[in-house]
């Protein structure tokens, strides 16, 4: 057995928060160590298979919806520091309704822009290498406090790693790690249509979606179900040199997200109900490759962001429906109250209480 030296931070989850965290964390000068273990079988990442999308107006009346209105310029500093994340100004058209593709939609003259995430996974993982992140391709079986020295944790791969403080944000596996964490994060199941190509018939590329997602209003009611409901949402963005279109969204009752829903039938369902709307009735039939993976989320619409009350030095950075435009706001928050000490951490953790974020998980 290896015990590894202790670094500052040790973040479990090597996706979207993760791995924005981290290299906020390396910006202020901590050491960091990153766990990322591989996904169940057949699954994809929940951040590969994101939409990505980045409106530059609010999309409620929180003080977490109007910060995250802000998120593309923290993605323009990120790429400025570190290199292509895959940020780009998007054009964005919204499902307006009538028949035939020319009268569904709308330009919409709102700022936005998207992330290309089959960029943002292959580079990821060589930026944190560049930034001095300490990356471990592992499993973490089991944490245990040991204190004064914090977080004992034993890996896959036999080796030991000493956590003064230690960060959950691995998603949908959180809770697998932590059991008792609160019931308000709860998990789904996502999948997308890879196109291996943009469809030619909707013109030079940009994001169609629908003037609202029901996935989201799913998610509210998700404590009150007491059978599986899904849904599917229209939609389109470029991905990589192809895109992604609709989503399909599994929620189960209960905290866990439960065994992957066969792909066979997700997809028989996904494409049924595109080509039951208007808009995506074109677009049904295009041949693709179903991708999916299990998200968390919060059934209350806020995420986990902040320390785990009765378990010293245990944070959490989970939870997100909105992670592409909340995680980047949110991250240099943490990473300060993390690895800043006295005034100016406690500074951090109040502002992290004023979006409503802290308190006693």
């Amino acid at each position: 057995m290896t015990v590894s030296a202790p670094a500052d931070v040790v973040i479990v989850g090597g996706g979207l928060a993760g791995g924005l965290l981290a290299l906020e964390l390396r910006q202020l000068g901590a050491s960091v160590s990153l766990i990322d273990a591989p996904g169940p079988a057949g699954a994809d990442s929940a951040s590969a298979i994101s939409y990505g999308a980045l409106p530059g107006w609010p999309l409620a009346a929180t003080p977490l919806a109007r910060l995250a209105a802000g998120a593309s310029k923290h993605w323009r500093r990120l790429q400025e520091r570190h290199g292509e994340l895959g940020w780009r100004p998007c054009r964005l058209r919204v499902q307006a309704g009538g028949t035939g593709l020319g009268a569904l939609s709308a330009w919409w003259p709102l700022p936005f822009a998207q992330v290309d995430t089959a960029l943002l996974v292959a580079r990821l993982p060589l930026l944190l290498a560049a930034a001095g992140v300490r990356c471990r391709r592992a499993r973490l079986e089991h944490l245990e406090r040991q204190s004064p020295a914090g977080w004992q944790l034993n890996l896959s791969d036999g080796s030991d790693l000493l956590a003064p403080q230690l960060v959950l944000a691995a998603g949908a596996h959180c809770r697998q790690l932590w059991p008792a964490l609160p019931s308000r994060l709860r998990s789904s199941w996502a999948a997308v249509l890879e196109l291996p190509a943009y469809p030619p018939s909707l013109g030079s590329a940009a994001a169609w979606l629908p003037p609202s997602f029901g996935r989201v209003a799913l998610e509210r009611r998700a404590a009150g179900l007491d059978q599986p409901e899904w849904l599917v949402d229209g939609g389109l963005v470029p991905w990589g040199t192809g895109a992604l279109l609709g989503q399909h969204t599994l929620v189960r009752p209960g905290l866990e997200p439960g065994a992957a829903p066969p792909p066979s039938e997700v997809e028989r369902q996904l494409r049924q109900e595109l080509a039951a709307q208007a808009w995506g009735a074109p677009l049904a039939a295009l041949p693709g490759h179903l991708r999916q993976a299990p998200v968390a989320f919060c059934s209350e619409g806020l995420p986990l962001v902040g320390p785990l009350a009765g378990a010293p030095g245990l944070w959490l950075f989970t939870g997100f429906s909105a992670g592409f435009s909340q995680v980047p706001v949110l991250a240099p928050l943490l990473a300060q109250a993390l690895a800043w000490e006295g005034a100016p951490a406690a500074a951090a953790t109040r502002r992290l209480q004023q979006l409503g974020l802290t308190g006693a998980f």
